[in-house]
């Protein structure tokens, strides 16, 4: 039987709990993962270790969260949270899914019941896209004065050509950015799912870690290769409005899960050459830092190949017959 885990080992899990707590709050809503993790606590109930600690940080977090003041995108938010928990929470109660079937249903379930909601109130995408975009132009221009500042002018008191390289920058950026905002969301919300299931795994309960499963076994049903296909179509056929904008954004979160699909067949692969070596590791690194749009491509195309394919089990027949 494999012993205990001593005060040292569950103060270090302590400690990278809560680092990767800060990390995920400096990128992303932070009740996004403090209410899955509550959830979590709620619903699996395990032993005593850091389970009241946890539920008591988890729940008070994501209580302040949902308290605080908002504008519509952050109200959308906070109900996409709500729905996504309480999905998530139901399927690890009743249901024997992976975590990646759990956190898509959840991210599924939550990205309709905000279109519900919003329809149902009188509103539309349209508005909360209105409202991302004004939020984040405003945003642009305290960082454009803050940089003009300290920045001389130019002849006859024209701007900084930095600055104005920025300002062309935004204008292109912006749009983008408000367009994919309920992507964005998505992608925060499956990794909240994801993160507070490994939190959920250090902090309270350790003894059950077959249920959660390994990064290098992530896979997801080849069904869902349908949504994707979906999506290209409308983007390929309409030529604007908010139908195409959504398929887009569809487009965008299939293309991060089969990316992770892809990187977890290269973990796989690099398992059974018994781990990688130095000079791979730096290979490995100088490539994602320089040639970053090739690696993503490269593994979204792995991603979609082992879907077909199922190349991990085409990989373990050879040697499971030697």
């Amino acid at each position: 039987m494999k012993p205990a885990s001593g005060p040292r080992e569950r103060g270090l899990g302590l400690l990278l709990g809560i680092g990767a707590g800060i990390a995920f709050a400096i990128v992303a809503p932070i009740g996004l993962l403090t209410m899955p993790l509550a959830a979590l606590v709620l619903v699996r109930r395990p032993g005593p270790r850091g389970r009241l600690s946890t539920a008591a940080l988890a729940g008070g977090l994501s209580l302040w969260w949902l308290a605080r003041p908002g504008d519509p995108p952050d109200q959308a938010v906070r109900a996409a949270a709500v729905i996504g928990t309480v999905v998530f929470g139901w399927t690890w109660r009743y249901t024997t899914w992976s975590l990646a079937h759990r956190a898509m249903s959840a991210t599924a379930a939550a990205a309709v019941g905000v279109s519900v909601l919003i329809a149902a109130l009188g509103g539309s995408w349209s508005q909360i896209r209105w409202w991302v975009e004004s939020r984040i132009v405003v945003a642009t221009q305290l960082v454009l004065a803050w940089i003009s500042t300290g920045t001389p002018s130019g002849p006859a008191g024209t701007a900084d050509p930095m600055v104005v390289q920025l300002e062309d920058s935004f204008d292109t950026v912006v749009p983008l950015m408000a367009d994919f905002f309920p992507a964005t969301v998505a992608i925060e919300m499956l990794a909240g799912f994801a993160l507070a299931t490994v939190l959920y795994r250090r902090l309270v309960d350790a003894t059950d870690a077959a249920s959660f499963g390994r990064f290098r076994d992530f896979r997801f049903t080849e069904h869902f290769g349908w949504i994707p296909v979906v999506a290209l179509a409308v983007v390929l056929v309409l030529t604007g409005g908010a139908s195409r904008t959504m398929a887009a954004n569809v487009l965008v979160v299939a293309g991060v899960l089969y990316a992770l699909r892809g990187v977890a067949v290269a973990r796989f692969g690099i398992g059974l050459t018994g781990g990688p070596s130095f000079l791979t590791m730096i290979l490995i690194a100088f490539s994602i830092v320089f040639m970053l749009p090739v690696v993503l491509i490269g593994a979204i195309l792995l991603g979609v190949a082992d879907t077909g394919l199922d190349l991990r089990r085409r990989w373990i027949a050879p040697r499971a017959e030697s």
